[in-house]
């Protein structure tokens, strides 16, 4: 079977010729989805027999170990295989239609080997990495023994080629104070996890993962001054199965639901705006009650209508508040990428690697990084959030086998530890279970469920604002206050080719840091809250922690999905009380705007 068809096995598609096109790169990207497609009509053949797949991964495995070598070239000394199964369904309707609905069901095996010794390896040098490749489907032991000889073989020779080009390198430069750690390969004990999985038939639960995602667009049908909208939900089931050469056994899985309701329209004066809601659950049984969901969806609607309307903000300085799911967004924006502690990868010509460091605060270790009043920590073993809210970052184990911990971040603002893999550096030698993976490609250090609490009481909102005007009152140019309560946000689907003229999460501006644009944002004043457009938020970076001045009572879960949509990317929390900051660059937004339509929208229902 070629790897196009191993890739594209199992798929059911009704979709537009982008919707097709859509499901072929999830072929290469996505997880998969429990249903009918997935098990009620598989053939015999195709069903479970997860002895033979366990035998054939130890089995390949402790052949490798004891026969695979080339020459007078080292023997690996680490190798471990990752399975990961997805099962996948996903729909998209617009105005109560469906417009795309896909099943898929893949494999997909990754291959890490290690070669030299802990002290130095493959590891962690430019173009090296763990290898992704695709598996049959099928629970054949002989066809996986072959695909894993193959994969291991292709491993082993890249392992080999990496660890030339790594020792020539090192054998041109200096080494000095600025080396990171002593070795390549931290040491970690074995890890046996098998945790139950899901029942194998999900087809009911897609069914009513498609009734809801119909329902909610069709209530979009109730707002004419709306140009566009987009309901799009995923269903996704993963297990992963992973053998290393030290012991480590782990058979676990995990579902996840996400629902996101996009809509976007036009001012009179051409300005493009958008708002969204999403819905994140382990079952589709999990997600809010309808008149919830119906609820939610309607606000959304109408604050958007609302908008075209709003007047557009004014350029000055300001105190922001950033309340819901904005202060989790903002706060992913400034520290959940700047919390790495692994090395950059080394690279072939010295000093190349001076501007790739891990993170912005990765050599801040013992400082003040955030106003005192905070403190943060990543908890993967923690599942509920407030308002028993599952928090989509839970797991036990990470995807280098070491066990999941808790770790202390940020006390009163000083940073005092980072997120480790099993690449060490000077200050950690070892992992604290935080290298995690997409489906479909190598792992790295990425948060799991970020936690930012306050070492203060945190204020009622009415207080909160109090202190917002009489801030603005003492301010001798008398500046707007605002109040932001959602971000453009890169992993929510929806928008159009406008949509890439906005500021999202990794644009640049102005060679600086990447400007902020909050798509729901009010204006404070003479304690009125107004809504307004057309604004972005400059100079915020990590150092804009220390300015948060007060937080508010009641925190709220943010959930996003990195590097891939469904279940193929990295779900992750960050939970959060609302955060004040004390001093924002508001920047009006400015450049030409398309006409809006010429004639109405048509409408909904026919006659």
């Amino acid at each position: 079977m070629t790897m196009t068809a191993r890739a594209t096995a199992a798929v059911k598609a009704t979709a537009r010729p982008w919707g097709v096109l859509a499901l072929a790169l999830a072929a290469a990207v996505a997880p998969a989805r429990p249903g009918r497609a997935a098990t009620a009509e598989l053939p015999a053949r195709l069903r479970a027999d997860d002895a033979a797949v366990e035998k054939a991964l130890r089995d390949e495995l402790a052949r490798a170990m004891g026969e695979l070598h080339l020459g007078d070239e080292p023997k690996p000394y680490y190798l471990a295989y990752t399975v990961s199964d997805l099962d996948q369904s996903m729909v998209s309707a617009i105005l109560g239609a469906v417009t795309s609905q896909n099943d898929f069901r893949a494999r997909m095996l990754r291959t890490d080997m290690r070669v030299g010794d802990r002290s130095f390896d493959n590891g962690n040098f430019e173009g090296g990495g763990g290898r992704v490749e695709s598996l049959p489907i099928e629970d054949d032991y002989a066809t996986l023994r072959r695909e894993l000889w193959l994969r291991t073989d292709e491993a082993y020779k890249g392992a080999l080629e990496t660890l030339a080009r790594k020792r020539s390198a090192e054998s041109g430069q200096a080494k000095g104070d600025s080396d990171d750690a002593s070795a390549d390969f931290s040491v970690e004990p074995a890890m046996r996890l098998v945790q139950p999985r899901a029942a194998a038939d999900q087809s009911a639960e897609a069914e009513m993962l498609r009734d809801t995602v119909v329902k909610l667009s069709a209530l979009l049908r109730d707002y004419p001054a709306i140009q566009g909208s987009r309901v799009v939900g995923t269903f996704a089931i993963g297990r992963r199965r992973m053998v290393s050469s030290e012991g480590t056994w782990i058979d676990d899985g995990r579902r996840l639901v996400r629902i996101d309701v996009s809509a976007d329209t036009q001012a009179d004066d051409g300005m493009k705006l958008r708002n969204f809601v999403p819905f994140t659950a382990l079952t589709p049984a999990g997600l809010p009650s309808w008149p919830e969901l119906e609820k939610a969806v309607r606000a959304m609607a109408s604050e958007l209508t609302a908008m075209r309307a709003a007047p557009v903000a004014q350029n000055g300085s300001s105190s922001v508040l950033f309340e819901g799911l904005a202060a989790g967004q903002i706060v992913r924006h400034l520290l959940a990428d700047q919390l790495i502690g692994t090395p950059p990868p080394k690279t072939a010509s010295a000093g190349s690697d001076e501007h790739g460091q891990s993170s912005e605060l990765a050599n801040k270790l013992g400082l003040k990084v955030a106003a005192s009043l905070l403190s943060v920590s990543d908890d993967p073993l923690q599942e509920l959030g407030p308002g028993k809210a599952p928090l989509m970052g839970a797991y036990r184990a990470d995807d280098e086998g070491v066990p999941a911990q808790r770790v202390s971040l940020i006390e009163h603002g000083i940073l005092k530890s980072l997120l480790m893999s099993r690449t060490p550096r000077k200050e950690i030698a070892r992992s604290n279970g935080h290298a995690r993976a997409p489906r479909f490609a190598p792992p790295h250090v990425h948060i799991a469920n970020l936690l930012v609490t306050a070492q203060v009481p945190g204020l009622p909102r009415k207080t909160l604002l109090g202190e917002m005007e009489k801030a603005a009152r003492r301010d001798a140019a008398g500046l707007d206050t605002y109040v932001v309560r959602l971000l453009e946000d890169s992993t929510v689907p929806g928008g159009d080719d406008d949509m890439m003229s906005m500021f999202g999460f990794g644009m640049g501006g102005r060679g600086g840091p990447p400007p902020v644009r909050p798509l729901v944002v009010y204006r404070l004043k003479n304690g009125k809250e107004e809504l307004v457009r057309g604004l972005t938020l400059e100079g915020l970076m990590p150092r804009s922690l220390k300015e948060i001045t007060a937080v508010g009572r009641d925190p709220v879960v943010y959930s996003f999905i990195d590097s891939g949509g469904g279940g193929t990317g990295i779900a992750s929390s960050i939970v959060t009380p609302p955060l004040l900051f004390s001093d924002v660059d508001i920047r009006r937004q400015t450049g030409k705007n398309r006409k809006p339509p010429l004639y109405p929208r048509p409408a909904a229902a026919a006659p």
